[in-house]
């Protein structure tokens, strides 16, 4: 086959193709003598239709069919001979085919970008670091004793520390019940110092089982959900439940009893320090890869094709729907429903742009880690490999002959590849370090 591309912008160009006539021919006379097997016309038996009369009354319906199925193989070993890689599906913007004849198309056609990367020397980078406090150990260790408190009905009013169970039901300023707005067997731990609304707590101590009291309270006002922060409610609430909590206690069996690996508290602690500093080192790894990526965005300035956009918010709109693509609950139990409507999927011009640049710059930071991993050549060898692996197995806790036999070795590798180019970046960067 002949090709010939022409560039009609930076990643747009046109294919002109010409496929050999007995190539089309050979394809053609093939399916007419499949299509002369099935056909049954009056005066003649099945199969036995002479090719002539096949030709004459069908050929130019089979013909037209079998450029139709040949098109999007014949575009592909086109563009593959070419050189291209498309970006997304070409588009045929000219077709001419007599029998006899050789096939001639042009397409349309967006290519995937080839970046080239400039130096990958002296980019800035603000490196992250973080002293773990005696607190933050302690605290952690007060939320691992907070889960693992004991329940029980209290046949008392309601104290800070107890865990009230009730239905709520929203009312208007007059304490009319709005219809639709109520919420069953809802769960409040009183006390909690992250409580959405202290208020709402204050407003609810003392009641008992079987209770019924009207309520009015506020959100915090420093609420990440800015639909709930500061905003004042109105409820009816019926105590169907009073539960006393009981904390175990900070000692050595409470640390056994954790995981068998604590023989003491102290052990114990130690872990949860380990735990804190490896966030800690995630945080500062990803933030500082993003800062890197950033940086390599800004250097080195390239379009991208408008197909190759639009084709991977459309992949991440199906990704979503099909893996639910839910929003986050409010902060409190007593949250309301019609909220999640009201935002649900609305796409305004400032939300289209920034899931638009958020498509853009994931593709970016695609193609400049592929034609970094052609720049730097950095490889992973079976031995790098091994010790991967038996890390990963350790942190997951899969054996390591499952980790083996996954699907997702190769992209393992990948993985570990990838960190090693960012630990190259940030060999050569320019660092400046910042506690947090």
């Amino acid at each position: 086959m002949k090709t010939n591309v022409i560039e009609t912008g930076e990643w747009e160009r046109e294919l002109e193709v010409e496929v050999p006539a007995d190539r089309i021919d050979a394809e053609v006379t093939s399916a007419t003598r499949n299509y002369r097997k099935q056909l049954e016309i009056p005066g003649f038996r099945r199969g036995k239709v002479p090719m002539r009369v096949v030709e004459a009354r069908f050929g130019k319906s089979i013909r037209e069919s079998v450029i139709g199925d040949l098109l999007p193989s014949l575009m592909s070993e086109a563009a593959q001979e070419a050189g291209l890689v498309p970006a997304a599906t070409p588009k045929i913007t000219k077709l001419e085919y007599e029998p006899g004849q050789p096939l001639s198309f042009t397409a349309a056609l967006e290519i995937w970008p080839d970046v080239d990367v400039a130096s990958v020397e002296g980019l800035k980078l603000t490196k992250l670091t973080h002293d773990v406090s005696d607190d933050e150990v302690e605290q952690q260790l007060k939320e691992l004793q907070n889960s693992q408190a004991t329940e029980r009905p209290a046949e008392r009013a309601l104290a800070k520390g107890d865990v009230l169970i009730a239905d709520m039901q929203r009312v208007d300023e007059a304490g009319i019940p709005i219809v639709g707005e109520k919420y069953d067997e809802r769960y409040f731990l009183i006390g909690d110092e992250n409580a959405p609304s202290p208020e709402f707590e204050e407003a609810v101590l003392g009641i008992s089982a079987g209770e019924v009291r009207k309520v009015q309270f506020s959100y915090r006002s420093d609420l990440e959900n800015q639909e709930l922060a500061g905003k004042t409610e109105h409820f009816e609430v019926t105590a169907k439940e009073v539960r006393e909590r009981t904390l175990p206690e900070l000692d050595d069996e409470f640390a056994k009893d954790v995981g068998d690996q604590h023989q003491t508290l102290d052990d114990l602690r130690s872990h949860i320090r380990s735990q804190i500093e490896g966030r800690w080192q995630y945080i500062s790894r990803q933030s500082a890869r993003g800062e890197l990526m950033d940086g390599l965005i800004r250097a080195n300035s390239f379009s991208l094709p408008e197909s190759l956009v639009e084709n991977y918010m459309a992949a991440a709109r199906r990704e979503s729907e099909e893996t639910g693509g839910g929003h986050a609950g409010h902060d409190h139990d007593q949250d309301h429903d019609h909220d999640h409507d009201h935002d649900h999927d609305q796409d305004d011009d400032e939300g289209a742009q920034k899931k638009r640049s958020d498509a853009a710059r994931r593709l970016k930071s695609y193609l400049i880690m592929e034609a970094l991993r052609k720049k730097l050549s950095l490889g992973v060898s079976d031995d790098e490999f091994e010790v991967f692996m038996v890390k990963r197995a350790e942190e997951t806790g899969v054996r390591i002959e499952e980790l083996k036999r996954s699907p997702r070795l190769a992209d393992l590798r990948h993985e570990l590849e990838d960190d090693k180019i960012f630990d190259y970046l940030a060999e050569h960067a320019d660092i400046e370090e910042k506690s947090v």
